[in-house]
């Protein structure tokens, strides 16, 4: 499934970026994207361990820290990474019942949503079945997601908004504005 997290996460990276933009003047919501995966980062312990609210506030806080280093403002990189940690979530939650106490500590409620059952073989376990990396139904959905939020973007602030996605040098060079030093 860690396919899958890319697109989900790129389309709401794309949709809250553009709000955040809006009020703040700020988008780092690639934030988004790259800590959509931190909660299989637990691959190496017990598999579930960080899948709850719980640890996606902790690894908020040492998210914003470390970015804050970087530039980035603190209340930015926090709100950014819980909102990555949050999307890879409610992904897991609604393909298939993982038993993951994603409402940890406040419910030991260890079941998803199921909204796609359908990805469910007969045993229960999660049927990959692009290429063995995700399963197809559930990656065309978020392909169609992540392109529709690049046009709603595109629509409302025409295509410069890309320029959060990439380095600055590559989108000035990209867009025309790059000056080479002489």
């Amino acid at each position: 499934m860690l396919s899958e997290h890319i697109f989900y996460s790129g389309a709401i990276a794309i949709l809250v970026g553009m709000v955040f933009y809006k009020f703040t003047g700020r988008d780092s919501s690639w934030i988004i994207i790259l800590c959509a995966w931190a909660p299989d980062l637990d691959f190496f312990l017990h598999h579930g361990i960080f899948h709850n609210i719980a640890f996606m506030v902790i690894f908020g806080i040492i998210m914003a820290f470390i970015l804050k280093s970087f530039g980035i403002q603190f209340i930015d990189a926090f709100f950014f990474s819980v909102i990555g940690f949050g999307v890879h979530l409610l992904e897991d939650a609604m393909v298939f019942d993982v038993s993951y106490p994603f409402l940890w500590p406040f419910s030991r409620n260890n079941h998803g949503l199921e909204l796609f059952p359908n990805v469910l073989s007969s045993r229960g376990q999660y049927i990959a079945n692009f290429s063995g990396i995700a399963n197809t139904e559930i990656l065309l959905i978020g392909l169609l997601f992540l392109v529709l939020a690049i046009i709603i973007r595109t629509c409302i602030e025409g295509p410069a908004w890309i320029r959060w996605y990439m380095p600055e040098n590559l989108y000035r060079k990209l867009s025309g504005t790059f000056e080479p030093e002489k």
